[in-house]
């Protein structure tokens, strides 16, 4: 009996053991190994590692311009309907707009957007900002690496605007 009960707490002491160290990752199937892998290569899981981007074209009339496009699921999207070009229409002054493009979202409350924001509304409306706004829910697509020129090219009322990879 003594023998048993001695074979019993060595058993536990090495199950314990075992239980609480830290798995040997040759023993971890391979698929689990691809799927942690990728977890970690995804932006925000690790701090400090900034989000990659895209840079597109976007034309207004004889002006173009550059954006870089998040390499978020609603970028990817944005990015993957290219060429596109919308009739998009004037808003307070300080943005152009156009209902029908549907893409993933992921709204955000901002309370600050500038000039050059390109911005998703509602799930299926693109947004350009040529001046300040805030206070809604967008999704965010992408950024204009320079506004230079941007509020003068998009001028007031209806406007063609063409989004295009580079």
């Amino acid at each position: 009996m003594k023998y048993l009960s001695a074979s019993l707490t060595l058993l536990l002491v090495i199950v314990f053991t075992a239980a609480c160290s830290e798995i040997d990752s040759s023993f971890v199937p391979e698929q689990t190994q691809k799927e942690q892998k990728e977890q970690k290569e995804q932006p925000g899981n690790t701090p400090g590692q900034e989000t990659q981007t895209m840079t597109i074209q976007i034309t207004v009339g004889n002006k173009v311009f550059k954006a870089d496009i998040e390499a978020s699921e609603t970028g990817k999207a944005f990015i993957a309907k290219l060429p596109l070009t919308l009739d998009m229409s004037e808003l307070n002054g300080n943005e152009k707009y156009c209902y029908g493009v549907e893409l993933p979202r992921a709204d955000k409350r901002y309370d600050s957007l500038s000039a050059g924001d390109l911005m998703l509304f509602s799930g299926n409306c693109i947004v350009l900002f040529y001046g300040s706004a805030g206070g809604y829910s967008y999704t965010r697509i992408g950024k204009l690496t320079s506004t230079e020129g941007l509020k003068e090219a998009l001028g007031n009322g209806r406007i063609h605007v063409t989004f295009a990879k580079l």
